[in-house]
């Protein structure tokens, strides 16, 4: 991305303008797809879709559709928005906390969505106490959320951020001066081009 040589997967390959675009596209990026599906879906949804997919269509002839299919059977979502941002356009992810603040007890966190791909959203909050939490913002396309993916943290799925808008803003059931920490994406999974944005650490 960085380069200014990416161009959209569905590129013919004898349509690349450049070897260098054909070669991360060819190798890199399609293995990204997957491994950020896995960011959407959860992990061990994941692994059920790679093993149906293989079941349903071994020693066949597949076609991209044919595998978000499988995914969306799988995982209950609806996936072909992500195929199709990711494979036909060169749209970027880039979120970022853009504020905090205190109102009524209640700690709001404002995201903002500055690259052009949409993408659902993990919120994790760490206090003072030691403690953490993780809160999904499911992404309208996908019509629903993944379910908590460590049944060991604290898990708040919240209301669906439509695709148009490019903030959201998650409430918190902790004082602002509990907080010492935000980040987005604390798996590092999802390909957002500037990390310099997603995390916010409160020194008090």
């Amino acid at each position: 991305v960085a380069s200014d040589y990416e161009e959209p997967m569905t590129t013919h390959s004898d349509h690349y303008e450049s070897n260098f675009g054909y070669s991360i596209n060819s190798y890199s990026k399609g293995c990204l797809f997957l491994s950020q599906l896995g960011y959407v879906t959860g992990d061990s949804i994941l692994k059920k879709i790679m093993l149906s997919y293989y079941d349903r269509w071994k020693f066949k002839h597949p076609s991209p559709n044919d595998f978000i299919k499988t995914a969306q059977d799988i995982s209950g979502l609806q996936l072909g928005w992500y195929l199709e941002y990711w494979t036909a356009t060169t749209k970027k992810i880039d979120y970022g906390i853009d504020s905090l603040w205190e109102a009524d007890g209640k700690t709001k966190i404002r995201i903002r969505r500055l690259g052009s791909m949409p993408m659902p959203i993990d919120l994790q909050c760490s206090f003072r106490d030691s403690s953490s939490e993780m809160h999904c913002v499911p992404l309208d396309l996908c019509f629903g959320g993944k379910a908590n993916e460590k049944p060991a943290q604290p898990y708040f799925v919240h209301e669906e951020w439509h695709w148009t808008h490019p903030v959201f803003v998650v409430d918190i059931n902790r004082r602002l001066s509990d907080i010492i920490k935000v980040e987005i994406d604390p798996s590092r999974r999802m390909a957002d081009v500037n990390r310099k944005n997603n995390k916010l650490e409160l020194s008090w």
